[in-house]
């Protein structure tokens, strides 16, 4: 067992989020911050860079929500429109414990970001402004490069509303429900006393721990290596 699973009840609350997956997320945040602020700048080799590592991160989310932990894992916190609704429409008494792990309505904005995050990235490998900058793929396009980088664009607004819509529910669930998600990414525990949170245990075993670290970091790797496909001309 590793240090998440050993003692799960060691503070009192809950394990939720493993640590590969805490990973992901904080490094998804700043990949997808450093991509924006370079693309301002122009700076495009930094560009290229972030979104490198935003393709790896989604690739790996989405191997990780298989073979992750409890709360990870798609087929636990994803659920059909109808149960969104039916969940939307539920009532809950004030003193019933909270479900641990991601919301059927969160879930969809898991699965709403991934989306964005990956086109964007897949898309920017592809594109060419035809000046300065050519994706590392441009030359493989499926279709013109150039055309490529205007469906990249497509993908921004879209991303801003998704990171807008994630803010807001923080501060929702922090004044409102007066629960620390944030903290609950750092930390991995359920921010909510005893007794206020319910679920399974999101830890994971050593060995599961060491194998998502070396795919995310085998994924990095083989992210980064792709610029070496761009032709030297």
């Amino acid at each position: 067992m590793t240090p998440e699973t050993d003692d799960p009840k060691q503070d009192g609350r809950l394990i939720v989020w493993d640590l590969p997956l805490r990973l992901f997320h904080w490094g998804l945040a700043a990949a997808v911050i450093i991509s924006v602020v370079s693309v301002n700048m122009g700076r495009m080799d930094i560009h290229e860079r972030s979104g490198l590592t935003v393709l790896a991160l989604v690739a790996f989310r989405i191997i990780w929500g298989f073979g992750g932990g409890h709360h990870a894992r798609f087929a636990n916190f994803v659920r059909s429109p109808v149960a969104v609704i039916e969940w939307l429409r539920a009532t809950r008494a004030a003193d019933a414990p909270r479900p641990a792990g991601h919301s059927p309505l969160a879930a969809l904005s898991v699965i709403a970001l991934l989306g964005v995050t990956g086109y964007l990235a897949m898309t920017g490998m592809f594109s060419t402004d035809g000046i300065l900058f050519d994706g590392p793929l441009a030359h493989m396009a499926p279709v013109s490069p150039y055309l490529m980088a205007k469906i990249h664009h497509y993908g921004k607004p879209a991303l801003i509303l998704l990171v807008l819509l994630h803010l807001a529910a923080i501060l929702v669930y922090k004044f409102a429900k007066k629960t620390g998600l944030t903290k609950a990414m750092v930390t991995g525990r359920a921010t909510e006393a005893p007794g206020k949170v319910s679920g399974a245990d999101g830890g994971i075993s050593r060995n599961r721990l060491a194998a998502g670290m070396a795919l995310m970091a085998g994924l990095q790797l083989a992210a980064h290596a792709l610029p070496l496909l761009r032709p030297a001309w």
